[in-house]
């Protein structure tokens, strides 16, 4: 069973068991999934006018719903592997396109942007370390090729007790996480770990974001010329 194969099982069974909640999606309950939401969202916090946001592993549209209250401007959208969470959602939000589809498998034709991942990296399951190192680097080169502005996602921290270890659970070590962010992606991020959680949230911006947000000339020196 590959990696997409298995979590559409795994989320399928929880589906099955929780319903509409947050549990579905392996959060322990609201509150800890907000306090993930909240750090999400700072990749946007901004943003003046209207923008795009994209959920990878959209789920329920928990997110959706957190962005109508905290982020009335934004323009909600996503994916997932499971069918029966795009289908929730397209409920949820006519506005918005959801799509059930695999974007490592194959990367969709549509730019947003901001995408946002919250929880997919954490849950293993029987992958390898090695294969889930290559899901988990391959899911952050799509959302970076989709997004106009930047993205953000979570990970368990390699610092957390020791008695909260489980083998099923993937730990991203931060040091490997940003060498592989600055030398394939951009060199400019941020790592927020300063919730109650033993988790982090890696923000990652376009150099072309970050360059329109200071247009002081004092800063071209630190920029690229854009590519013609």
């Amino acid at each position: 069973m590959d990696i997409a194969e298995e979590q559409r099982a795994f989320y399928g069974a929880l589906l099955d068991q929780y319903g509409d909640d947050p549990r579905a999606l392996s959060h322990r309950d609201q509150a800890t999934q907000y306090e993930r939401f909240h750090r999400l969202a700072r990749v946007f916090e901004h943003e003046q006018g209207p923008f795009s946001v994209h959920e990878i592993g959209c789920g329920m549209g928990h997110f959706g719903e957190f962005l109508e209250r905290h982020h009335p401007q934004a323009l909600y959208s996503g994916s997932d592997v499971h069918p029966s969470f795009a289908e929730a959602c397209a409920r949820k939000f006519p506005r918005g396109g959801f799509h059930t589809r695999d974007i490592v498998a194959s990367l969709p034709p549509e730019r947003y942007d901001f995408l946002t991942l919250s929880g997919t990296f954490n849950v293993r399951l029987s992958a390898s370390p090695e294969a889930w190192r290559g899901f988990v680097q391959g899911m952050l080169r799509a959302m970076y090729a989709m997004c106009t502005r930047g993205f953000a996602v979570n990970f368990l921290t390699t610092f957390h007790d020791p008695e909260y270890t489980r083998a099923e659970l993937h730990y991203e070590p931060p040091g490997a996480l940003l060498d592989f962010v600055v030398g394939q992606l951009s060199r400019f991020w941020e790592l927020d770990a300063a919730g109650p959680l033993y988790e982090y949230t890696l923000r990652v911006y376009r150099p072309e974001h970050v360059r329109a947000r200071h247009a002081d000339p004092a800063f071209s020196r630190y920029f690229k010329p854009a590519s013609p």
